[in-house]
């Protein structure tokens, strides 16, 4: 079940994550007269997360109702995800959402969406 912040917003369709890669924050120096390099470790980059997906209701006044709370949790703060294999992230804040145009699909209507996170806490 895909949750963030306790809520489970995403199970009314099919959900893909992409995971930035972990890369450390480093500077690279080559001191005068000497013959190595120098590295200073500074810790690690903040991981990008991306999810896309496709949202579905009853109606589009449910689905409208669904996004709102989705776009919600856009609110700077840092959250827990759990993804779609039941990993928990900590520290995730979610960055932006995107809706596409609501469409009818037989007697229900879909929305298919991006969101962005960026994990500040590893």
């Amino acid at each position: 079940m895909v949750a963030f912040d306790g809520e489970s917003l995403f199970g009314s369709g099919p959900v893909r994550f992409n995971f930035g890669p972990v890369q450390s924050r480093h500077a690279i120096q080559h001191p005068p007269g000497s013959r190595g390099t120098r590295l200073d470790f500074q810790g690690t980059e903040a991981r990008e997360i991306k999810q896309s997906g496709v949202l579905i209701a009853d109606s589009a006044t449910d689905l409208q109702s669904l996004v709102q709370a989705i776009e919600g949790k856009v609110d700077g703060k840092t959250h827990l995800l759990v993804d779609n294999l039941g990993r928990t992230w900590s520290g995730v804040a979610m960055l932006r959402v995107d809706a596409e145009p609501f469409e009818r699909v037989g007697a229900r209507w879909k929305s298919e969406y991006r969101i962005e996170y960026l994990r500040v806490l590893s």
